[in-house]
């Protein structure tokens, strides 16, 4: 199944993706999903989180959860400890759930064209629970599209969210 992500490239325009490395995987981030791009901090930890939330940082006066990409990416949710000296960067992200990433290498910005189809895309039933839109096939490499509405869902995977009661 493929995508030509008509709803996301209106008059035949261009999209930027920022390229970026965690773990042995290759992600994309459409470049208006990102807010900044800072050098890693340590995040101050959340009691009782899954290992893939590392805790919360302040970032541009916007506090955010931060997110281990290279578990969310590999599906590896469970209780071990993930070496952070690889960490190097905190992608801080647009949106409702005030979410940074947390990744190893920082790519290139490409120009992704409606020529470049995206294999493995998400219906819109799934858009909520995968944290992968799809694959781009990219000069021999793997890249996976990231779907930042599905990231948090998927980092708690099952378990209760606090909420706010009025």
């Amino acid at each position: 199944m493929s995508s030509n992500f008509e709803q996301e490239f209106p008059g035949g325009a261009s999209r930027k993706l920022q390229l970026v490395r965690a773990g042995s995987s290759q992600f994309g981030i459409f470049a208006e999903q990102i807010s900044a791009v800072v050098e890693w901090q340590e995040p101050a930890p959340l009691p009782h989180a899954p290992s893939s939330v590392l805790g919360v940082v302040s970032i541009q006066g916007r506090m955010l959860t931060v997110l281990d990409l290279a578990k969310l990416g590999s599906g590896e949710t469970g209780l071990d400890d993930t070496p952070r000296k690889f960490l190097r960067y905190l992608i801080a992200l647009r949106g409702d759930e005030q979410l940074a990433l947390a990744i190893e290498a920082l790519g290139e910005v490409v120009k992704l064209t409606p020529n470049e189809s995206i294999t493995g895309s998400i219906t819109k039933d799934e858009i909520v629970t995968t944290p992968v839109l799809g694959v781009l096939q990219r000069e021999g490499a793997e890249i996976r599209i990231l779907n930042p509405e599905a990231l948090f869902p998927a980092a708690i995977q099952g378990r209760q969210r606090r909420q706010r009661r009025f």
